[in-house]
This record gives structure tokens, sequence and C-alpha cells, in this order.
């Protein structure tokens, strides 16, 4: 492998993320301006009982989530150094860990998702988005924690990958919110999608895949001076924060399955049972 494992310099390339944040943060506070009005006469027009702060909030996470979720794709698909780092072939996922060099494609899609989830962590404090409950804002942190730690260590293929099975359910579960707001059971198919995905992605590929991958293929990608000085740490750490975000997906799989089971008995569904991350109903009036 060669060169060292840590690479704190990088930390300090991430300093532009913050620009990025500001800038998803300014480009939410103009969409909210700019939208406002319509769907607020489409709210009075359909009866919608969900403030407009909630439809906005969802059109906005299905916006920028088909968005991350494509791009994470496409450098999978087409990335020069992904042949053997994806989701059928993770051979070469830890080929780069020794490099001081970052390449530029993938540099440029870890400051955007940094700053996406710096973004979702200061949005309802500047103002532009809605308060998440701990148990959200603790997978935000915990989500950080693990990007900025593996593009520390030189571990952004497998970064990448990881990104992408998380990526592929983001907006379907939003429009699945969205789609329950303004048309309440008759989007239960959109609800189930959402569930088929999730399922597959979190539950079963996050394990399968990227998990297997960090537990098994990584000690065999170094020599053993490697991995005693310096791997075996990020191999803990690593490890730690990937089992931690698959276990509360496995949380939330059961207020899913929940919300499934509701919405065919054609009762009221609150959101917070989607997400757990708010906590007023979709049916109910709000100030």
């Amino acid at each position: 492998m060669g060169g060292d494992l840590f690479h704190w310099e990088r930390v300090w390339t991430l300093k532009f993320s913050a620009w990025i944040a500001l800038g998803f943060l300014g480009a939410r506070a103009l969409a909210n301006r700019a939208t406002a009005g319509r769907l607020e006469a489409y709210r009075a027009k359909r009866g919608i009982k969900v403030s407009v702060d909630k439809l906005q909030e969802e059109i906005w996470l299905v916006a920028c989530g088909a968005v991350l979720s494509a791009l994470s794709g496409c450098l999978l698909a087409y990335g020069p150094t992904f042949a053997r780092c994806n989701l059928f072939d993770t051979s070469e996922c830890y080929s780069n860990v020794g490099s001081s060099d970052v390449p530029q494609e993938i540099a440029l899609y870890y400051l955007t998702e940094v700053g996406w989830y710096l973004s979702l962590i200061l949005k309802s404090v500047v103002g532009v988005g809605r308060f998440d409950s701990f148990v959200m804002e603790f997978h935000h942190v915990v989500t950080l924690a693990l990007v900025i730690w593996s593009y520390a260590t030189g571990f952004t293929r497998v970064g990448v990958l990881t990104f992408f099975v998380f990526n592929q359910s983001n907006p379907l579960l939003h429009l699945s919110k969205l789609v329950n707001y303004t048309l309440g059971a008759e989007g239960s198919l959109n609800l189930i999608a959402f569930t088929a995905v999730y399922f597959v992605s979190r539950i079963v590929l996050l394990p399968a895949v990227v998990i297997r991958s960090t537990l098994l293929d990584l000690p065999g990608a170094v020599t053993p001076e490697e991995w005693s000085e310096a791997v075996v740490y990020t191999w803990y750490t690593t490890n730690a924060l990937l089992l931690a975000l698959w276990a509360l997906n496995v949380w939330w799989l059961g207020p899913i399955v929940r919300v499934i089971a509701r919405t065919a008995a054609r009762k009221e569904v609150k959101d917070d049972v989607i997400t757990v991350e708010d906590t007023s109903p979709a049916g109910k009036k709000e100030s």
C-alpha cells in the first residue's frame, strides 16, 4: 500500500465545505421565498392540512436527494478509479489508501456531501428548515464524522460506495412524505416503493457489501506492519460508525412497517412514524 494512513492535511481542505453549506442554505432560503405563496394557495385549494414549511422541506429534500443520488451513481459507474470498487466487486476499494492525493472527482464529491450534511445540521438554526429530532440529528452527526474520518484516512473509494447505498432511498422517503401530505392513503404505492428500496439498500446492501468489505477486505489489503501500526485503529473506528448507522436504520424499519400497516388500514398517519423526525400528525391543522 505504501505511504502514511492518516492524511490530516486533507481535513483542512474540507473548509471549503462551509461555503458549499452556505450555498445550500442560501438556495433553500430563496426557494422558500419563491414557493411560499404558491404552496399556500395550493394548500388552501386542495384542503391540505399540513403547513407550508413541511411541504417546502419535503420538496427541497426530494430535489437535493435525487441530485446526490445521481452524483454518487455516476461516480461509481463512470469514475476511472471505481472499476473494482462497486456493489459487485470491492477488491480494490483500498488500493489508494496510502496515497496522499485524492482524485479530483472524489474530492469534489466529498466536499459536496460534507456541505450538504452541514446544511442539514444548521438549517433549523438559521431558520430555513424544520427542526429534526435528536435521533435524526445524531444520524447526521455520525454520518458527518464517518465522512470526515474516511476522507482523512484515505478510505474515499469505499466512502463513495457507502454514499451510494445510503443515497438511493432518501429522495423516495421524502417523496413518500410529500405524497402522504397531499394524497393521503392514495399515495401508498410510493411508500411501498420507498420501503423496498430502503430495505434492499440500507438493511441488506449496507452490511452485505460495505460492512463486509471494511471488516474482511481491509485487513488483507495492508501489510502486517501497516495493520499493527495504524490501520487497526481506523478499522475499529470505521466499523463502529458503520454499525451504529446500520443499527439506526434497522431500528427505523419498525416505524416504517407500522406506517404501511396504518396506511393500508386507511388510518391517520403520523409522519414521525415515517421518519422519526416530526411530531405532529399529518392530518392535524398546524399553526
